[in-house]
This record gives structure tokens, C-alpha cells and sequence, in this order.
């Protein structure tokens, strides 16, 4: 009787266990974003987020917390209670520039985080002052070698750090930087008002701005031109080695369950593969990027390869 009665409370557990993995979501899941609302990232994991949530019929609340270029935010979420109520959607820079820039990061990008899956893709765009004479990239360079102080170019994420560095060893010119930390919304109206010269930035932050004809385009970073942008060249038709495709992506902290974190990656990818949501990322010059959590993993580590030595031969700092 007791052997029975001991099987009958081990099965009982097994099952109650079953019942409370089977019940997830039960609850608000927290999604930190550690990007200020309306840049790149934000623009991205919003869009993916409005369909999750009815992929996974849960109430999903974005919290964006800000500061030292994602570190904070993620370190946030990093050492959160991993039961999968706390979630990251951060860019590519999260993962794969700050370890190669920052000696402290407050997380282990490898240890401190599982995969999910990646989300979407997007490029750089190089824009101006309409004011400025320069509308080609050549100009640019030009004005910039021939002008008595360096032109100022403002950066509001470490990718764009990195197209800068690219950029400013190729066309051996040095340029003023001005860094935007994350959240500053004042980077296209400085650059609007000629308090800067130019900026170098994510397609979804800058297609507002574009859009209303309020700067000037002079390159973008992906391999081919962009449909919503037909008229500007690539760096790489301008003579320019400058090709960089941004992405973001989707974690848990580490310890999450192995069967919340399959679910997640199967709620994601349904979710990016809703026509809505091509749509509505089209729209910012984005495409939907679903991975598995090992092919996530993969990707950070090619590109974090590739982006080292890079990042070491043109002495790029932090900003």
C-alpha cells in the first residue's frame, strides 16, 4: 500500500507539473526593450510583440529601459527570475559589439542569456542637413576633407559606431562624433536644425524624417538598394566597403525551461510569418527574421567574429 500510495503522489506531482508548464502563459510577460521608444529596435520589437501576444492569447507589457548602450537592460533581464515572464528583444549590438567594446558589461551575453529567435533585419541609412552643398557621397567627403573643423556626425547606437569607424578609415577623413545615448530623440532634429552635420542610423528610426523629405539620404549599408528608398546608392556602389545589416532578437534569461523557451521559438516564428507583420515591418525598411535558438546562437557568434578584428583594426571606442 505504501509503494502504491508513494507511485500515486510522484504521478500526482508529475502531473500538477504538467498542468502548471501547460498553463503558461498565466500571467503578463514582461518584454524589457533596452532602447528608448521610437529607435530602431523599439520600432521592431513592437511590431513582433502585437502578434505575439495573440499568438500566445497573453498580455505581453513592453518596458523600455534605457542606458549605457543596452548594458543596463539587459543586465535587467539577464537577472531576472527565469520562469519566462521576463523576456529581452535588444539589437545585434547587445550581443554582438558591446562584448568586443565594453570591458564590463554587467551580463554574460553567452552564459547569462538563451536564444529565442531572431526577429527582423533592417540597414543603416548615412543622411545629411539638407542645407549642406553635399548631396553624394563624394560630395560629402570632399566638404569634409576641404572644411576647417571636422564635420560632426551623430551616433546613437554601437552599430552605427561601427559603420562610422568603417566609413571614416576608408575615406581617411576624421569626423567629429556626437553621441546620442540611447533614448535621445533629439538626433534627427539636430540634425534637422544644422546643429549636427550628419548622422549615421537604422532605417526605422530614420524613415520618419525621410519620409518628410527632412534630410537628405546620401548612402545606405545594405548589399542592394532599398524599395522604399530606389534613388540612394549603397556605400558599396558609392566605391565604399561599408556593408552592414543590423538585426534584433529574442531571449530569456538563462535557466528558463527547456519546453517555455520551444514554445517561445514556435510562438515567434509564428508570429513573424504573419502577413501583418511583413507588412507592417516593410513599412520601416525591415524584414522578418525568424530563427531557431541555434541558429540565433550561430549567427552571434559569425558575426562577432567577423566584427573583431574590424572593430580592433579601426580602434573603435565606445561612445
Amino acid at each position: 500500500m505504501l509503494k502504491i500510495a508513494s507511485r500515486l503522489a510522484v504521478l500526482a506531482a508529475l502531473l500538477a507539473a504538467g498542468l502548471a508548464q501547460a498553463a503558461y502563459p498565466e500571467r503578463a510577460i514582461r518584454v524589457i526593450v533596452p532602447y528608448g521608444a521610437g529607435q530602431a529596435t523599439d520600432v521592431m520589437c513592437r511590431v513582433f510583440v502585437d502578434e505575439l501576444r495573440t499568438v500566445l492569447n497573453a498580455t505581453m507589457v513592453i518596458e523600455n529601459r534605457v542606458g549605457a548602450a543596452t548594458n543596463i537592460g539587459t543586465a535587467v533581464a539577464a537577472r531576472s527570475t527565469p520562469d519566462g515572464y521576463t523576456l529581452l528583444c535588444t539589437g545585434n549590438a547587445t550581443t554582438v559589439a558591446n562584448p568586443l567594446l565594453y570591458p564590463s558589461l554587467g551580463f554574460d551575453p553567452d552564459q547569462d542569456l538563451l536564444p529565442i529567435s531572431s526577429i527582423a533585419a533592417t540597414g543603416y541609412v548615412l543622411a545629411v542637413n539638407n542645407k549642406l552643398k553635399g548631396k553624394s557621397l563624394a560630395d560629402l567627403v570632399g566638404m569634409a576633407k576641404a572644411a576647417p573643423n571636422p564635420l560632426l556626425v551623430g551616433l546613437a547606437s554601437t552599430t552605427a559606431t561601427v559603420i562610422y569607424g568603417m566609413f571614416r578609415e576608408q575615406v581617411g577623413v576624421e569626423l567629429d562624433r556626437v553621441p546620442y545615448p540611447g533614448g535621445n530623440t533629439s538626433l534627427f532634429p539636430d540634425l534637422m536644425r544644422g546643429q549636427i552635420d550628419m548622422v549615421i542610423e537604422a532605417m526605422p528610426s530614420a524613415i520618419t524624417a525621410l519620409a518628410n523629405n527632412q534630410v537628405t539620404p546620401v548612402a545606405i549599408t545594405t548589399p542592394e538598394r532599398l524599395p522604399l528608398l530606389p534613388d540612394v546608392p549603397t556605400f558599396r556602389e558609392s566605391g565604399l566597403d561599408v556593408t552592414l545589416v543590423g538585426w534584433n532578437a529574442f531571449y530569456a534569461p538563462h535557466g528558463t525551461p527547456p519546453d517555455i523557451v520551444a514554445m517561445l521559438n514556435r510562438a515567434a516564428v509564428e508570429a513573424l510569418g504573419h502577413p501583418n507583420v511583413a507588412k507592417r515591418l516593410q513599412v520601416v525598411a525591415c524584414v522578418p527574421m525568424p530563427t531557431t535558438p541555434e541558429q540565433l546562437a550561430q549567427l552571434t557568434r559569425d558575426d562577432r567574429a567577423k566584427w573583431a578584428p574590424m572593430v580592433k583594426l579601426l580602434n573603435i571606442q565606445a561612445n
